[in-house]
């Protein structure tokens, strides 16, 4: 390794046990030209992005294509972030809506029902166990809505607040169909039961 690789990882491991807030402090001030604070923040939300997404669309691919198309619009508009919220409540905001618009421009593309449901199931068939195959049986019980919230909390682990600033839904609201989701499959656990 040479002395300029080395003295780039030690920039990149300095600013990997940054906050949020510096992270995005020092960015603001880099970009476009220097992405090195980009770029921790990137990859600290990619994944966790990817697996909120994937919730939403059922497709690994269009959920590593909407987290990159959300990245994207991180870079082009962190110099107008008010920090009004969280860096990370901001970011899954954007991801959130672009995952709904493609979910929604998804369902209005779907002609048949039947051939649907045999697409989905030959993109997911050997991604997902069975565990998450009841997962994602449940989810599909719920309303969009619903399913953000339960998502984002479980998934995300976000706190209820953040999740009330990106659904902007009120914090009770939030906190209500969350635990009206939770006992709808208390209620009914035969429905998702092995066969």
């Amino acid at each position: 390794m040479n002395t300029t690789e080395h003295e780039l990882n030690r920039v990149s491991d300095r600013l990997s046990q940054m906050d949020d807030s510096e992270l995005v402090r020092i960015a603001k001030l880099q970009l476009p030209y220097v992405t090195a604070a980009y770029e921790v923040l990137f990859q600290r939300y990619h994944k966790p992005l990817v697996k909120i997404c994937y919730r939403y669309l059922r497709s690994m691919e269009e959920a590593e294509e909407t987290v990159s198309d959300a990245m994207f619009k991180v870079f082009n508009n962190l110099v107008n972030f008010e920090e009004r919220a969280s860096f990370k409540t901001w970011v899954y905001k954007i991801a959130h809506n672009l995952a709904l618009s493609k979910l929604r421009k998804k369902q209005l593309e779907m002609v048949d029902v039947d051939e649907a449901a045999y697409v989905e199931a030959e993109q997911t068939r050997g991604l997902v166990d069975e565990s998450k195959q009841q997962i994602d049986k449940w989810l599909d019980t719920l309303s969009v809505e619903d399913r953000s919230i339960v998502v984002f909390r479980i998934v995300g682990g976000l706190e209820f607040s953040e999740i009330a600033h990106i659904t902007e839904f009120k914090l009770s609201t939030v906190k209500m169909r969350y635990k009206r989701a939770l006992e709808k499959v208390a209620n009914s656990p035969s429905e998702f039961e092995k066969p």
